[in-house]
C-alpha cells in the first residue's frame, strides 16, 4: 500500500485544482498499488460528519481501518514522502499509528520511497 501526501493539480492560473491530483501526490505515484482516498469527498464528509479542519477526526475514522486491513493481508507499506518529515499530518499519524500499533520500528528510504520496516 502506498501512503503519502495528497497534492492538487495547479491550473494555469496558478490556482490549485483538489479535484484533480497534481503529478506528485501519493495518488499518482502508487502505481500499481494499493491507496486509500477519499477523493473529492472530503469536504462533504467533514462537512456533513461536523469533522475538524484538521483531519484529525477524519483520520480516526477511515485510517485505522485500512491500514490494520494492509497490514493483516501482509501487504508492504511505503511512503512517497519521508513520514517524519512534515511534522503533525496525516502522513506522520499513519506513521505512528502503524508504529504504536503493529509494531513497526523504522523507515528505510529506498529510491523514491519510504518502506516501514517491522
Amino acid at each position: 500500500m502506498t501512503l503519502g501526501k495528497y497534492e492538487p493539480a495547479i491550473l494555469p492560473d496558478g490556482t490549485p485544482d483538489y479535484s484533480i491530483p497534481g503529478p506528485s501526490a501519493y495518488t499518482q505515484k502508487a502505481g500499481d498499488t494499493t491507496y486509500f482516498s477519499l477523493g473529492t469527498e472530503w469536504d462533504n464528509i467533514t462537512n456533513t460528519y461536523n469533522l475538524d479542519s484538521a483531519g484529525k477526526d477524519m483520520f480516526r475514522m477511515f485510517n485505522p481501518p485500512a491500514l490494520d486491513d494492509t497490514v493483516n493481508a501482509g501487504k508492504n507499506i511505503r511512503f512517497s514522502y519521508d513520514p517524519t518529515a512534515y511534522g503533525e499530518c496525516a502522513l506522520k499519524w499513519e506513521w505512528d499509528y502503524l508504529q504504536n500499533n503493529h509494531g513497526f520500528s523504522d523507515i528505510l528510504q529506498i529510491g523514491d520511497f519510504w518502506y516501514g520496516i517491522k
